[in-house]
């Protein structure tokens, strides 16, 4: 009898023992140490080359077309025929942080030929959305933020107003007007396309311009404390800090990535993990067999440390319930995308700790969860979403590395249905079958208007 209560108490303090030792374990994960100031956690960048050739798609598909009035040229009696603006181009160029600049390229022309080309630059401060804990970023202009005070003239419209001056003079007079007239003319043109045909132009075409670029970019779903805007010349770049325990950042930006991307520290992938567990997103309990249940005896956990170069992602398994048992896998792993799939591979792993004995298989929790962690953010990547015009592009996830202790991500954004752009008073947007037709330009049937300047004024 004797030795029957001496073998329970032994074993009850082994029991406690390992209880204390797990509740260690547990203690110095929840409290480990953060880098201060670590910098940003998320980075997505969107090459300037990928939207600018939405922008061409979307004006190819509905080119924007304005009639103008036509000014008075006097004191010369001049027949001026219909005229109207065309917006030929719009791209993205980099600015000071926190700002995106668009370039608006206008072409002016009668029936004939090019009048003059205007530039306008629309310069805005990006506005951040949250509803629903999904943050967008939300690029757009508008007649309020034009950088322009008056657009510029493209450094050949001189040679291209006189052109359009020599075609309007009436042959009677063709050859017989001083030079002087003339170059008065052009200048009057000029004043007249800078002037009020722009402020027309800025009301309605370039109006109906930001709505048809407008950008929306989902931001991948992560518990975001602040968001950083920069601009580099050749990107878009969008960086995230959130509010996980992450214990190292992100390093500076190459800034040289051809595609859209999107890239994670380490940490942040075993963060958002934890995060997705502890906010029932990703099953809380398992059995010992690897199987998620609610009444489940362990609780898993994710670290990932960049200073331990041979097994830098750490796996915890936490019994919780029905005794007390842990164990700690230390991984160094691999990640590709084959096709659709995403491929994880366990190049070296270590036990690094246990308490208790072995009743689970750690190799088999270790790959199971190590792969869920990173298909997880994978998901969450695959969220990213971008909206030109209304017009929503399919995501697709087409490249995976890690790469010094950062998750990289590659996306493709395939076109969706083009979003249909209804016209205002005075615009046209004109169909595609049209544009093999010079005079359709016009917004308005071709007629033609006399002006006469009274040479006393």
């Amino acid at each position: 009898m004797q030795r029957s209560l001496v073998a329970l108490g032994l074993l009850a303090s082994g029991c406690g023992s390992h209880c204390k030792e797990v509740a260690s374990a547990r203690d110095a994960l929840a409290n480990r140490a953060l880098a201060p100031d670590r910098g940003h956690d998320v980075r997505v960048t969107v090459p300037f080359e990928r939207a600018n050739t939405l922008f061409a798609e979307s004006l190819a598909a509905q080119p924007l077309t304005m009639a103008l009035e036509a000014p008075s040229l006097g004191p010369i009696e001049i027949t001026i025929p219909e005229i109207a603006a065309t917006v030929r181009q719009v791209v993205l160029l980099p600015a000071e942080v926190g700002k995106i600049r668009f370039s608006i390229s206008v072409e002016v022309r009668d029936i004939a030929a090019e009048i003059a080309m205007l530039n306008v630059v629309a310069e805005v401060a990006p506005r951040l959305e949250k509803a629903d804990g999904v943050t967008t970023l939300v690029i757009g202009f508008g007649p309020e933020n034009l950088v322009s005070v008056q657009p510029e003239l493209a450094p050949e419209a001189t040679t291209t107003l006189d052109g359009a001056i020599s075609r309007w003079v009436p042959e009677k007079l063709k050859g017989k007007v001083p030079r002087l007239v003339l170059d008065a003319a052009r200048s009057k043109l000029g004043s007249h396309l800078t002037g009020r045909a722009y402020e027309a132009l800025r009301e309605t075409l370039i109006k109906r311009l930001g709505e048809m670029t407008r950008m929306t970019l989902k931001l991948p779903e992560v518990p975001v404390a602040k968001v950083d805007i920069r601009s580099t010349q050749t990107l878009l770049v969008v960086e995230i800090l959130t509010d996980l325990p992450v214990r190292r950042g992100l390093a500076p930006s190459k800034d040289d990535a051809a595609d859209v991307g999107v890239v994670l520290t380490g940490s942040a992938v075993a963060e958002l993990a934890n995060w997705a567990i502890d906010h029932g997103i990703a099953p809380q309990w398992y059995t010992r067999g690897i199987t998620p249940s609610p009444s489940g005896e362990f609780r898993p956990r994710f670290d990932y440390l960049a200073e331990d170069r041979g097994h830098p992602f750490k796996v915890y398994a936490f019994q919780e319930r029905g005794g007390c048992s842990y164990f700690k896998v230390g991984v160094r792993a691999n990640v590709g995308i084959t096709g659709d799939k995403l491929e994880v591979i366990a190049l070296d792993r270590a036990l690094e700790a246990s308490a208790a004995n072995a009743i689970i298989e750690a190799a088999a929790w270790t790959k199971f969860f190590l792969t869920g962690s990173i298909d997880r953010s994978k998901t969450i990547v695959a969220r990213t979403q971008l909206t030109v015009g209304g017009r929503t592009l399919q995501t697709q996830v087409v490249g995976a590395a890690l790469v010094d202790d950062e998750l990289q991500f590659q996306l493709r954004f395939a076109p969706g249905p083009a979003a249909a752009v209804a016209p205002s008073a005075n615009l046209r947007v004109q169909p595609r079958h049209e544009r093999r037709e010079r005079h359709a330009m016009i917004a308005e049937p071709r007629r033609e208007r006399r002006l006469v300047q009274d040479p006393a004024r």
